[in-house]
């Protein structure tokens, strides 16, 4: 059985020198290099493109984040008090029903003639 040598994965930094060396041995030397460094250095402008984008959208995101729960905090202060000034007018318009047909009944009561009391509407 024949032995099978392997060798480690050169590394990017590896993999530049040693293409910047075999193009200086055949004499492209400086332009292969540059060449070689701006293909493989994208790379690296994305990755931190990346890392710009993302530390921007992280900044933007907190700020809404804070926002959005104020709001939110306001809203369901608001929901509170309408269901209270609700609550209270509902309150109103029954004890309103009671007084409109007590005073009704006395008017009756002395002789005046006195339709019921048209229907009270609680604006909802």
């Amino acid at each position: 059985m024949a032995a099978i040598y392997t060798t480690p994965r050169p590394m990017e930094g590896d993999v530049i020198a040693e293409v910047a060396a075999v193009l200086g041995g055949v004499g492209a030397g400086g332009i292969g290099t540059a060449l070689v460094t701006g293909l493989l250095g994208r790379r690296k402008s994305r990755a931190d493109a990346v890392a710009v984008l993302t530390q921007a959208a992280a900044q933007m995101v907190e700020p809404l984040s804070r926002q959005l729960a104020e709001v939110t905090a306001a809203l369901e202060e608001h929901k509170r008090a309408d269901r209270a000034r609700q609550r209270q007018q509902r309150a109103a318009a029954a004890r309103h029903v009671l007084w409109d047909n007590t005073v009704a009944e006395q008017l009756r009561a002395l002789g005046a003639e006195v339709p019921a009391p048209p229907p009270l509407e609680v604006i909802s």
